[in-house]
């Protein structure tokens, strides 16, 4: 992509050199962003964010960050699987550094997601295969600050009663990352039809993303062909802590709730006496 930009350079408007130049510094935001977001960050129009991309040779903005990413994930794969480089450790906490800082740019669209979770009704969490420990991870943090939060476990197949109660007025929290299972798709076309749903997906091409009302993306580079969930963790608990500043009463909430775990005596404690 860096020789095509340079075949070009003599030729670009100054909306397409700022676009160029934004591209060439910052590759992995402009991997999940969308043309939007794009053009809102750069002043431009989303038309001109097309254009550039039909430009460089590709179809449309999805296509070019198709490119994009997988640049990135050959540039990222410093090692194979398993990793043998005694670097290794030194790389891994560099991608995840990058994966973690890429959280940064999804700042609008965890705020939207943030204001859907805490107005709805009930808050529904679902993921399958790998994304179900996000999922679970995500249910037990947002428990501990508003009512109602239901952990759809097990996938479509599990879940498929609990279904039943999902209503307009509640949001479903859905996790996936490629590959795409087929109980997330199915999830995400029923869900859409009844309530709000809030996806938290690792790419724009996403086969969910059509039936999401909020995406946030995460980055998942690694050094190897095993792709991190790093991001997708430290992003979902962004995006609860997001959500306790529009929940009413989550510190009293809290408070509640260590005075329970005490109660039950949930957590060992030394004798200090």
């Amino acid at each position: 992509m860096q020789e095509r930009l340079a075949t070009l350079a003599d030729s670009l408007t100054s909306s397409q050199r700022a676009l160029a130049e934004h591209l060439l510094r910052h590759p992995r935001e402009l991997a999940y962003a969308s043309a939007a977001q794009v053009a809102r960050e750069l002043g431009v129009s989303a038309s001109t964010v097309v254009r550039f991309a039909q430009l460089l040779g590709y179809d449309g903005w999805p296509a070019l960050q198709q490119r994009l990413r997988e640049e990135l994930r050959e540039g990222d794969r410093l090692v194979d699987l398993p990793p043998e480089s005694p670097s290794f450790l030194g790389d891994y906490v560099e991608v995840q550094v990058r994966n973690v800082r890429f959280i940064a740019t999804q700042a609008d669209a965890i705020e939207e997601a943030a204001r859907t979770l805490a107005a709805a009704r009930a808050v529904w969490v679902a993921g399958d295969r790998a994304s179900s420990f996000i999922a679970g991870f995500a249910a037990h943090l947002l428990r501990m600050l508003r009512p109602d939060v239901r952990l759809l476990a097990g996938g479509v197949s599990a879940a498929v009663d609990d279904l039943l109660d999902v209503a307009p007025e509640d949001a479903v929290w859905l996790t996936t990352m490629r590959r795409y299972s087929r109980n997330s798709v199915a999830l995400g076309r029923y869900v859409a039809r009844r309530a709000r749903l809030v996806l938290l997906t690792d790419e724009v091409t996403s086969p969910l993303s059509p039936y999401a009302d909020t995406r946030v993306y995460f980055a998942p580079e690694s050094v190897t062909a095993l792709r991190s969930d790093v991001g997708a963790y430290a992003t979902a608990h962004a995006l609860v802590l997001a959500v306790a500043r529009h929940v009413p009463g989550s510190r009293d909430r809290l408070a509640r709730a260590e005075a329970l775990w005490d109660e039950f005596q949930l957590f060992h404690r030394e004798d200090r006496t």
